[in-house]
């Protein structure tokens, strides 16, 4: 991601979804992002931030990139980076209220969308999520979020991705299980690195679902100590209690 300034805020216009379409003179703006973005970057992502003028752009991208090796990481960097000139002259050419726009900051290091998964006691699904499932177990609850799945070989939403079209409104649960490793003792996991499938890491990764999976291990990992038992062995309803 990165941000620029000197946008007229009164005329932009700001996709905030892959899903997102808006028609100017010129074509249609996430279709001529594809046609004069260098790939496999080549869509239009902006949000408005706090500050007057100024908006965050996630319009970068890399594929084919193992973010668990540092050369990998290397290549992505000099990629995103090397787009970030054509991504300006598209948004001033083409985007309403970014002719004047520039960069006045990028992101100080890659944001890796996935690496590996944990294998956990237990393991959140897709299926989990469009069921809206209520674990008994929960650790987490009121989770709502899409399956933001980005492309894997290119700019865009990937075919198995649903950001405005979807349609499950309820909430799910997350099971204290998925933040039990099967096999390391006194680990507990904590974020986007839990037990879950692919698609359904595209839903828990987000920062709100997120920081109710911490709020519930930190809590667990108090109740860990005060009780002297292991991790596995916290009492999940006294969990519960401290997490209503």
């Amino acid at each position: 991601m990165f941000k620029v300034a000197g946008v007229d805020l009164s005329r932009a216009v700001l996709l905030g979804s892959f899903e997102s379409k808006h028609w100017t003179e010129n074509g249609e703006l996430q279709a001529l992002a594809k046609e004069h973005i260098p790939a496999p970057a080549g869509h239009l992502l902006v949000y408005r931030s706090t500050l007057p003028g100024i908006v965050t752009c996630n319009m970068t991208n890399c594929t084919d990139i193992d973010g668990t090796l540092a050369e990998d990481l290397t290549r992505a960097e000099l990629v995103c980076r090397s787009q970030m000139p054509a991504i300006v002259a598209y948004l001033r050419e083409f985007v309403p209220g970014f002719e004047h726009c520039y960069i006045i900051s990028a992101g100080s290091m890659m944001g890796i969308r996935e690496t590996r998964h944990f294998s956990g006691k237990r393991t959140l699904t897709e299926e989990d999520i469009l069921a809206a499932r209520q674990f008994d177990d929960w650790a987490v609850r009121g989770a709502h979020f899409n399956f933001d799945v980005h492309n894997l070989t290119g700019a865009g939403l990937d075919p198995t991705g649903v950001q405005h079209e979807w349609k499950q409104p309820a909430g799910y649960t997350i099971p204290y299980g998925c933040l039990i490793p099967k096999q390391t003792e006194g680990l507990l996991l904590s974020g986007r690195n839990i037990s879950g499938t692919h698609l359904a890491h595209s839903n828990f990764r987000v920062m709100p679902i997120c920081a109710g999976i911490g709020a519930a291990a930190g809590a667990a990992a108090a109740l860990a100590v005060k009780k002297g038992v292991g991790l596995r062995n916290v009492d999940v309803r006294d969990l519960q209690e401290r997490l209503v």
